[in-house]
């Protein structure tokens, strides 16, 4: 953006900068040549007075024509008289003829009486060229002759030369003067947005109370800043607003849920045998809806503001966490497999990383046939921790593999176990609030592949890849 609008001065100040020199440089040109061809002419009229005794009197003509040789080496003006005839009376040089061809039309015209004027040879707009003089000498009201002069241009285009070396050197200095003062210039336009963008980007990552600092730039920028912090403080009031409803109304209906289901389980004494079945079918409902308010309770927590990050060993997580679910796997004889560690840390919350491996591992046992086995394989990758959960069932479509992260899904093998359709939710929730990602992928030949990415810690990330977005980690404890 800097470099955008320091192009944007620069190429303005060029146009004005030609707009204005241009015509400057023009209009230098055509005033050196004006006065130029006045003074040549002024000369031409005083030399057809001289130029009377040379018509009349042939004995004068050795002695004007040195006044010529003087006066064209002084001027750098070539001069020729001509009689009535036309023929060569005196001349300021030896190339007579190439002279004369040039002057020839100027020197008819004053021949016949007429003052043509001066003209150029050659040159262009800015290259003013050769003056043509021709003049009549006059005897009474009576054409004897005509002199005729092409006065040099090569000290008026030296002159135009400095001029323009002047202008653009000027010009120069002011394209200079600008880019010096559109750094600051820039700096204080792009200061707010600056803070806006690392702003928004602060708030996508969880911290909810960082605010646009409303210091510098132009006076709209800080009034747009201020309202843009009144907007993040309103949308921050909602959403915690949000999640501390369901957080409180999870916590205050467990109580009641809980000694619900104590007083159906008192009644079971009173109820017939026949009917004892819909009792435990309305027990397991009630625990159902328990866990489904425990849940919601994890989510609320999730989506909250902890961004208190430490250095996490991922191979001790998932060696922990896979003893954790050892004898359910065992229950429906499925392996656990996690091969050897490679040292990995991530930075993360603690404790979130157990949680998501819970969800994947439960997930996976629930999918996964008696005799299957489940792979657990963890690596850094760029910037990241790679955690793969895989497992060898039936799997699921790739447009199901993305809906299953939504809260409350469930697919169609669904019905044959308990669930609310929330742990996958608050897995990919949990793995977002630490600047992570959760991904399902469709596994080869079958299964499903969970694939959770979390930020390495600072000091074991790769020193090529990007900033990111944690505190630095203190050393990793593997006690």
């Amino acid at each position: 953006m800097r470099r955008k609008l320091l192009l944007t001065y620069l190429t303005l100040t060029s146009v004005v900068l030609l707009m204005l020199e241009i015509p400057l440089a023009l209009g230098h040109s055509l005033n050196a040549y004006h006065q130029l061809a006045s003074a040549r002419a002024r000369e031409a009229r005083v030399l057809a007075v001289h130029a009377r005794d040379v018509l009349t009197d042939g004995a004068a003509a050795a002695s004007f024509e040195e006044r010529l040789r003087r006066y064209a080496e002084s001027h750098r003006t070539e001069v020729v008289v001509v009689d009535v005839r036309g023929r060569v009376a005196a001349a300021s040089h030896t190339d007579v003829d190439g002279v004369a061809a040039v002057l020839r039309s100027p020197l008819a015209q004053a021949l016949r009486g007429e003052f043509p004027g001066p003209s150029r040879l050659g040159g262009h707009a800015l290259r003013p060229g050769d003056a043509i003089i021709a003049e009549p000498v006059l005897q009474g009201d009576e054409v004897i002759g005509a002199v005729g002069s092409v006065a040099s241009g090569t000290a008026v285009e030296r002159d135009l030369d400095q001029h323009i070396l002047l202008l653009l050197g000027a010009a120069v200095l002011a394209l200079t003067a600008v880019g010096v003062a559109s750094v600051p210039l820039s700096r204080w336009l792009l200061r707010p947005i600056r803070q806006f963008d690392d702003t928004v980007h602060s708030i996508l990552d969880g911290a909810y109370d960082v605010r646009v600092r409303c210091e510098g730039g132009p006076p709209e920028m800080r009034g747009l800043a201020g309202g843009f912090n009144r907007m993040a403080d309103h949308l921050v009031t909602l959403l915690e607003t949000q999640r501390a409803f369901v957080a409180d109304a999870s916590h205050q209906m467990r109580n009641p849920l809980t000694a619900l289901r104590l007083r159906v389980e008192t009644l079971e004494p009173a109820v017939r045998p026949e009917s004892r079945k819909q009792l435990h079918q309305a027990v397991k409902e009630i625990e159902r809806l328990s866990s489904l308010l425990d849940q919601l309770l994890r989510l609320a927590r999730a989506e909250g503001r902890d961004q208190s990050v430490e250095p996490v060993n991922v191979a001790e997580v998932v060696a922990v966490r896979v003893d954790a679910w050892e004898q359910a796997a065992a229950r429906k004889r499925v392996t656990l497999l996690a091969p050897d560690p490679d040292g990995t840390v991530a930075a993360c919350v603690p404790g979130h990383l157990e949680q998501i491996l819970d969800v994947l591992i439960d997930n996976a046992i629930h999918a996964s046939g008696a005799g299957g086995s489940i792979t657990i394989r963890h690596r850094a990758a760029g910037a990241h921790a790679r955690i793969q959960v895989i497992d060898e069932g039936p799997g699921m479509s790739a447009e199901d593999c993305r809906r299953a992260l939504d809260r409350f899904w469930r697919g169609d093998n669904s019905a044959k176990r308990d669930g609310s359709g929330l742990g996958l939710a608050i897995a990919a929730t949990l793995a977002k609030a630490n600047g992570g990602s959760l991904r399902l992928l469709p596994a080869t030949p079958h299964g499903i592949e969970a694939r959770v990415e979390m930020p390495l810690c600072p000091r074991t990330a790769p020193a090529a890849e990007s900033r990111v977005l944690v505190p630095a980690c203190p050393p990793a404890t593997t006690d």
